[in-house]
């Protein structure tokens, strides 16, 4: 039971193409960290970058925080990320926080 637990609490980064990755998993305080440790390379390179979270199971704070650190990582390499299939959990948490427009791809000014 304590494996089944840690895989559901678990997330990891799949690369599906070039320039397209995919999140499976929680994205939570649990997680995160791992998450960034998987994304070390994520960057490297790149112009533009999709994250597909459709397989994201669960989230909270902590996993609007990863995003929004991904965001500041692409732009100090000049580098831009669309976020695909945002959960509706983090949608309603971008919401309080202010951050849809940020999380749409309108991040432009906001990151400078």
């Amino acid at each position: 039971m304590v494996a089944d637990n840690q895989q559901r609490l678990g997330a990891e980064i799949q690369r599906r193409d070039a320039r397209s990755y995919g999140v499976c998993g929680a994205m939570t305080f649990d997680s995160v960290t791992d998450l960034w440790r998987q994304s070390a390379e994520m960057f490297s390179g790149q112009t533009v970058l999709n994250i597909d979270l459709a397989d994201v199971t669960h989230t909270d704070s902590a996993g609007l925080a990863l995003l929004v650190e991904w965001l500041c990582e692409a732009s100090r390499q000049g580098a831009r990320i669309e976020f695909l299939n945002l959960p509706a959990q983090m949608l309603a948490l971008a919401g309080v926080a202010n951050l849809e427009q940020l999380l749409a791809g309108k991040q432009g000014s906001a990151l400078s």
